[in-house]
């Protein structure tokens, strides 16, 4: 479902979520009411979002080149419950503010909040501007098939263009909305948004940025992380010993970076207790892997133990 636009910008993220959005399709998992992506990557942070709302209210099956009404709405940035809410965005009637997001504007979600609906409601918040764009920026809107007739600027929130006042007054709507409504924040930093918001929402890294180690070799071979189950756990193992054994690569040095990614990935999720919870749980089992290594145990036992376990959980 989810764009494979994704699986190399947000590995992590594009997992987790292709995981989520097959079980709140199928209506086995609600989706999270409030998200915050964070990192540096605003403009594809707000892709993301769109995509997620997307595939939620798709009519079908949620595949990228979808025809549906719901996705040409989204994809046109047209669709009556997906909202962007900025300086510029989602104004009620007698709003004049423009350096900020206002306190009238989250009594205009309240109010929305009030009205039944049969889609899944996204507001998605971001600072923004009037802006033109030139050819290379429209790029990212291109390779995902949306519109490219935009006017404005997709920036990080922060303390000075949505502050404490306005987010106390959308503290009720975030923490009690509707069935099938969802808040999405867009910012550098959680540090930049109201601890009381914070606490009440799910972090996401998002960044866009590169590892400081390259991990695009354990990417490949691990791709459905952290969705490894019964049905592909082996033919994980398979394809890592496959991988050591073609490129001469010593094992040790591949168990190591497998650590490395996972507490890379733990770093990232904080304050995702769910997420934190299982990686730490991963990294329990890779480092029990290093040991057996070390205690010269054979490659094949090592490798299918750390994936049947990872598919168990424990």
């Amino acid at each position: 479902m989810l764009s494979n636009y994704f699986s190399e910008k947000f590995p992590f993220a594009y997992n987790y979520f292709s995981n989520l959005l097959s079980l709140a399709k199928e209506e086995k998992r609600d989706f999270p009411q409030a998200l915050i992506f964070e990192g540096s990557d605003t403009k594809n942070q707000y892709l993301f979002a769109l995509e997620l709302a997307r595939i939620l209210n798709c009519e079908k099956n949620g595949e990228t080149d979808c025809d549906c009404i719901n996705c040409r709405w989204i994809k046109s940035h047209s669709h009556p419950c997906v909202n962007n809410v900025s300086q510029i965005h989602f104004k009620g009637e007698n709003d004049e503010t423009k350096s900020v997001i206002s306190v009238k504007q989250a009594a205009e979600i309240e109010k929305s909040l009030n009205l039944s609906s049969d889609y899944h409601r996204f507001f998605i918040f971001f600072s923004s501007r009037e802006y033109t764009y030139n050819e290379d920026e429209l790029g990212c809107f291109r390779e995902l098939s949306y519109s490219d007739d935009i006017n404005y600027s997709i920036e990080p929130l922060n303390y000075q263009t949505f502050n404490p006042a306005t987010l106390n007054a959308l503290l009720k709507s975030v923490e009690e909305p509707p069935k099938r409504t969802t808040f999405v924040f867009l910012t550098k930093s959680r540090e930049d948004i109201l601890s009381t918001i914070v606490s009440r929402c799910q972090v996401f890294k998002l960044s866009g940025e590169k590892n400081k180690i390259d991990y695009s070799d354990i990417l490949n071979l691990i791709s459905s992380y952290p969705n490894i189950t019964y049905q592909n756990c082996f033919d994980i193992s398979d394809a890592f010993q496959k991988y050591i054994k073609d490129e001469n690569f010593d094992t040790l040095e591949i168990l190591n970076k497998i650590l490395e990614y996972l507490k890379d990935l733990l770093k990232q999720n904080l304050d995702n207790s769910s997420i934190v919870l299982k990686i730490n749980n991963d990294i329990k089992i890779v480092n029990d892997a290093i040991k057996y290594k070390k205690a010269s145990m054979q490659e094949k036992i090592i490798f299918d133990t750390i994936f049947l376990r990872i598919a168990r959980g424990y």
